[in-house]
């Protein structure tokens, strides 16, 4: 996800995913990302066309005068230090849920001995079987269920089948 924005600015599946996995911190990330968007601006940083890529960076920063290439990344520097000590207070101070720091740690042998089978079995009968299953979608990291009966649910049966979470969005819909 990572060479991905890096090499092609598609930002998508890593904000996304930090925006199911701690959506409180995700709140934290969008305040700093725009404050520290305001010294780019004061530091007189004109990196022309720039979509984020570090093709970008090289034809634009680099190649061109006057674009003051060198305080991006000394904003850079100092914007990684704010961010990890910010949210690493966040976390400890509000308890937020990261993956390795959940109350209830899922199981998952299941999916470690690769018994796929048992996976979907157990995620079928937690979403209360098939007859309360209308619709599944599934993207990499996640299923996209609507059920008949949310109330038929067993998330206790949906962490036992390896899941490392859910997020409810809508009534009778659930990602897990």
């Amino acid at each position: 996800m990572v060479l991905t924005a890096f090499l092609g600015n598609i930002t998508e599946p890593l904000e996304f995913s930090f925006l199911f996995i701690a959506p409180k911190l995700f709140i934290v990330y969008a305040i700093l990302c725009g404050v520290f968007a305001i010294p780019l601006q004061m530091l007189g940083v004109s990196i022309g066309y720039i979509r984020g890529t570090i093709f970008d960076f090289g034809i634009f920063g680099l190649m061109y005068e006057n674009t003051h290439w060198v305080n991006l990344i000394l904003l850079g520097i100092v914007n990684f230090i704010v961010f990890y000590f910010v949210f690493r207070y966040a976390i400890s101070k509000f308890d937020i849920k990261t993956p390795g720091r959940e109350d209830e740690m899922s199981d998952s042998s299941l999916l470690n001995n690769k018994e796929y089978d048992k996976v979907a079995s157990l995620v079928i009968e937690a979403l209360g079987g098939k007859e309360n299953i209308k619709q599944v979608e599934n993207c990499v990291s996640r299923l996209r269920v609507d059920v008949v009966d949310q109330k038929k649910l067993n998330m206790d049966l949906i962490r036992e089948s390896g899941a490392l979470g859910t997020f409810i969005p809508s009534s009778n819909h659930i990602h897990v």
